[in-house]
């Protein structure tokens, strides 16, 4: 879930219309990021039938790119409506002085409230709460976590707040042990109901402070799907001791998996907080906040246990 909307709705932001035309961003991306600017979905489909007639003129590629997001968005009539309802969520961030714990119970209660909304568009704004749309990029982080050999099949994996378990019950059948933990207790009853027949799959509710549930050294990967950002938002500390808590759980030669650090806008802020939080615990750097995805504009952060 991205952080919430701009106070100025007073037109879709060209921004994204403008780098999806470009190739530069994901269609469902760009409209996520339209529908933070707009007043209606009507809005959206007016500027990109106008940039599509446009582009026709000048740019028969671009205004392929644009028709396509047109496409989908006329495929998906809720989204607008479901992605204002998260967004409104999304938006009560918790109050000024409020303690760790407090901070954990507030994003619970919000993470509650949009699953009841849409379970898809909870997880992943992007998905416009499509849920064709999510599993085809949920399948294309898995096919790459499989080309980057992070997936064994007698490896014990780790997801560092699940959700509704689509990563879980996707990976589960790969590998001996897939577990989901989470602190909101409505996505993981969504999880366990999605998840019913996985039989390796299991999900458990997080404090949210640490991994101090599991073992040293008994995990063959940890992953963590724009979880990050809430832990970056709570504290900086509470993400660091996150990654130093993986370091502990993982095995020699495990890997960690950090798909968005934060929603700052600042890789290199980014990138030096995981340089940091990683040094001293034998974690060794291979991806730095790329982008590797063609479905969704994430940064990929993967470490390896030496």
């Amino acid at each position: 879930m991205p952080l919430p909307r701009s106070t100025r709705r007073s037109k879709v932001a060209e921004s994204p219309l403008m780098r999806c035309a470009l190739g530069e961003l994901p269609a469902n991306v760009a409209l996520m990021q339209m529908a933070r600017a707009a007043s209606d979905a009507a809005e959206i489909e007016r500027a990109l039938v106008t940039a599509s007639a446009r582009l026709r003129r000048r740019d028969a590629d671009a205004a392929r790119r644009v028709q396509r997001a047109l496409d989908l968005w006329r495929r998906t009539p809720d989204a607008f409506c479901a992605m204002t309802d998260i967004l409104c969520i999304a938006g009560a961030t918790p109050e000024a002085g409020q303690t760790l714990e407090q901070g954990i119970a507030h994003w619970a209660a919000v993470f509650d409230r949009a699953a009841a909304v849409s379970p898809e568009a909870s997880v992943a704004l992007y998905s416009l709460g499509d849920a064709e749309l999510l599993h085809n990029v949920t399948r294309e982080v898995t096919d790459w976590m499989l080309a980057r050999g992070l997936l064994t099949s007698d490896g014990a994996i780790l997801e560092i707040g699940c959700g509704i378990g689509r990563f879980v019950g996707m990976l589960a059948p790969l590998v001996r042990f897939a577990i989901g933990i989470d602190v909101s207790q409505r996505m993981l009853d969504i999880a366990r109901r999605r998840c019913a027949d996985a039989s390796s799959a299991t999900f458990a509710r997080s404090s949210g402070r640490d991994l101090a549930a599991f073992r040293d050294e008994s995990i063959d990967l940890v992953y963590a799907v724009d979880t990050f950002p809430y832990l970056v938002q709570l504290s900086g500390d509470i993400a660091r001791l996150h990654i130093r808590e993986a370091a502990r759980v993982l095995r020699p030669g495990g890997r960690l998996l950090i798909l968005n650090y934060s929603y700052r806008g600042s890789i290199e802020s980014d990138r030096r907080d995981i340089d940091e939080a990683a040094r001293g615990t034998g974690l060794s750097i291979v991806c730095h906040g790329t982008r590797e995805f063609a479905l969704w504009d994430g940064t990929a952060f993967l470490m390896t246990r030496a």
